[in-house]
């Protein structure tokens, strides 16, 4: 008899061990779905919003491409007028200013806000690194922001934004005007600071969205900015200035 109540609890035991076993073994395989599961959710989240916003900034950057075309015609002739010393040369020398701070022809100081970039240092569920770092879209996303707010000049770690500048991001570097950035990214703008920091930092703004992802964004508002000229060439090869027709419109092709 005590041989036999050995040999049982034995079993007994073994069960028990099989079934702790068989235990974790579940729970593991339930977590491991859990975190796909979410990982999946967040990907298409991610994916979603950097296309929305992508979507924006295409729209904003064609119109003002077309400006800034408009503009480098009329700077060039306005040059030409003030230098001549025709009548009136003053108020073309003002106008001409103002189209070169424009056209991003000159450096430029006033009041605005300073925009602080980080990448996220979040905990990485979706296992994807690109997911917790700063892109392009979510740059040209604060700046399309400032621009709506009425800034009057953007420059971002030093290079000045024309419309015709390309942000665009190649794993951890963001390329603009031709050269190579790392995070952080720092983004000054020359406008009105209550509306250019109520505008970025807004509910549902630009940097609550951006805070999902755990990427900072520090704003902070300035008495004085100074931003630099463009310092590249603007080179139009197809694109010329329409000349007005005799009855004061313009031509048409």
């Amino acid at each position: 008899m005590p041989m036999r109540r050995q040999m049982q609890n034995k079993g007994e035991l073994a069960v028990m061990v099989v079934c702790v076993v068989v235990g974790f073994l579940l729970a593991a395989q339930l977590r491991s779905v859990k975190l796909a599961g979410a990982a999946d959710a967040t990907n298409a989240s991610r994916l979603e919003t950097l296309q929305n916003l992508y979507n924006e900034v295409v729209d904003q950057k064609d119109g003002l491409a077309d400006q800034v075309k408009q503009l480098q015609g009329e700077l060039e002739l306005y040059r030409e007028q003030a230098a001549s010393g025709e009548a009136g040369s003053q108020a073309l020398k003002a106008e001409l200013e103002q189209l070169e701070i424009t056209a991003g022809l000159t450096d430029v100081e006033g009041p605005g806000v300073t925009v602080v970039l980080e990448d996220s240092t979040q905990a990485n569920v979706t296992g994807d690194e690109a997911d917790y770092l700063i892109h392009d879209n979510d740059i040209l996303s604060v700046i399309n922001e400032l621009r709506s707010a009425g800034a009057e000049a953007i420059s971002l770690n030093g290079e000045r934004i024309l419309a015709t500048s390309e942000v665009r991001c190649t794993v951890a570097v963001v390329t603009v005007n031709g050269r190579r950035y790392a995070a952080p990214y720092v983004i000054f703008a020359i406008g009105d600071p209550d509306t250019l920091y109520s505008a970025l930092t807004m509910r549902n703004g630009v940097v609550d969205i951006l805070s999902q992802w755990g990427i900072t964004v520090r704003v902070t508002a300035s008495d004085q900015l100074l931003i630099p000229a463009y310092s590249g060439t603007v080179d139009y090869q197809y694109a010329k200035p329409v000349a007005p027709d005799e009855d004061g419109g313009e031509g048409v092709g």
